[in-house]
């Protein structure tokens, strides 16, 4: 409770001289100390000085002194010549200080002084307010990032608690933040969330702001506009092809891993990158082999696809490329149709039609192939039990080729709207 160290002096108070302690030869001291600051609390530092404490005969700096911080008869320290002390209280109350001090020929007066000492007077933060999105809040976007205003009254450095979900009583889902936002991701459309805030000194001082809620609109969305997939935050193109409206981009969704492994139902998506560069990923998209593709479900399977979309089924893929003007002979038959070479692009049904991009495949042997130079899409639909349909494109064709391939190949997906 009590620590007693050396400090410097400073000012004179009051002084008492005990009784019986007088004699003809000598005069007792006069002892007389100061306190500063006069009050305080359980982390305060209350410094005493004697150095006011006078005699007749001994000098004052040979005079000794010594402390007693609670006046329960037990001295803190032995006599010394220093003068100056430090004490400490980890309770509040109210406290008496006491001093003795003898001089040269081992007289003594005592003195005393009444401390107030009160709990921790560092005051807790402000609570956190003016939070964005406002509380109640309707119609926010899912890729909405929380704010809000943290203060101190006395200016102490913060922290702060995140808590976060569905619930009312939300989780903590980050802990320790300096900063005044936290990111939640891509949320949910037509989703109420609740949220709060607790903010933390550096004095173990904490406050709680309030409950807030907001809730995110709905999915606004007609073909040829942008969408976001929810789950990942990537944004897609759209394009309207007769009456069927396909993704503009091949899909890049999942958890990369080596073209030398294969993938497995572990209940994360898994995506291929040519070369093992997820940077491909940006520009092609992922591959995937056909049952990661379909996440091990069979036949009109919405798979990997983002909520309200689908993979197309081979029926689908003949669909599109009747509307892009292939003959039906030919969409439904083995063979090819030309299309527009571009770079490293296919172009079909001109600038508003299907643009394949030639992002290259893996292998079943765990090798990428045709980078740049070609690629294929899957379809839903399957051929044999080890095989399933797709549509495979390369620069030197300019055409879409009708083919079957083992389900252990990595090929692209374009999903299409439900």
């Amino acid at each position: 409770m009590l620590a007693i160290l050396a400090i410097p002096a400073i000012i004179i108070t009051s002084c008492k001289k005990d009784e019986g302690d007088d004699t003809p030869a000598n005069n007792a001291p006069i002892a007389s100390f100061t306190v500063d600051p006069g009050s305080g609390n359980t982390q305060t530092a209350f410094n005493l000085d004697a150095s006011g404490c006078t005699d007749q005969e001994t000098p004052a700096n040979e005079l000794l002194v010594r402390w007693d911080g609670n006046d329960d008869g037990t001295w803190e320290t032995e006599f010394t010549t220093v003068k100056t002390a430090t004490v400490t209280y980890d309770t509040e109350g109210a406290y008496t200080i006491r001093l003795q001090v003898k001089d040269g020929g081992g007289l003594t007066s005592t003195t005393t002084q009444q401390l107030t000492v009160t709990a921790n007077g560092n005051e807790a933060p402000d609570a956190p307010s003016n939070p964005n999105p406002e509380d109640g809040s309707t119609d926010i976007i899912i890729l909405a990032q929380l704010q809000w205003t943290g203060s101190d009254p006395e200016a102490d450095p913060l922290t702060f608690d995140v808590y976060f979900g569905t619930s009312q009583d939300p989780p903590m889902v980050s802990e320790g933040k300096t900063e005044n936002s936290y990111d939640p991701g891509t949320l949910a459309y037509e989703t109420t969330y609740y949220w709060k805030i607790t903010a933390h000194d550096d004095h173990d001082n904490s406050s709680t702001g309030p409950l807030w809620s907001f809730t995110t609109g709905s999915q606004w969305f007609s073909c040829g506009d942008d969408f976001t997939d929810a789950r990942d935050g990537k944004t897609y193109g759209s394009v309207q092809i007769a009456d069927q409206c396909w993704m503009a981009q091949n899909l890049n969704i999942g958890d990369r891993i080596d073209g030398s492994e294969d993938m497995s139902d572990n209940s994360t998506i898994e995506k291929y990158c040519f070369n093992d560069e997820e940077t491909e990923c940006d520009t092609y998209g992922g591959l995937y082999q056909w049952d990661e593709m379909m996440q091990y479900a069979k036949n009109n399977s919405p798979g990997i696809c983002p909520d309200g979309w689908h993979l197309p089924s081979l029926q689908e893929w003949e669909t599109l490329e009747m509307a892009l003007g292939m003959p039906e002979e030919q969409a439904t038959a083995t063979s090819g149709w030309q299309g527009t070479v571009e770079g490293n692009m296919l172009k079909f049904g001109g600038s508003t039609g299907f643009d394949a991009l030639m992002g290259g495949n893996r292998s079943s042997s765990g090798y990428f192939t045709l980078g740049g130079l070609g690629t294929a899409y899957w379809t839903s639909t399957q051929s044999t039990t080890y095989n399933a349909k797709a549509r495979s494109f390369d620069t030197d064709h300019s055409q879409i080729n009708h083919t079957n391939y083992s389900k252990e190949y990595g090929h692209a997906v374009r999903c299409v709207e439900d």
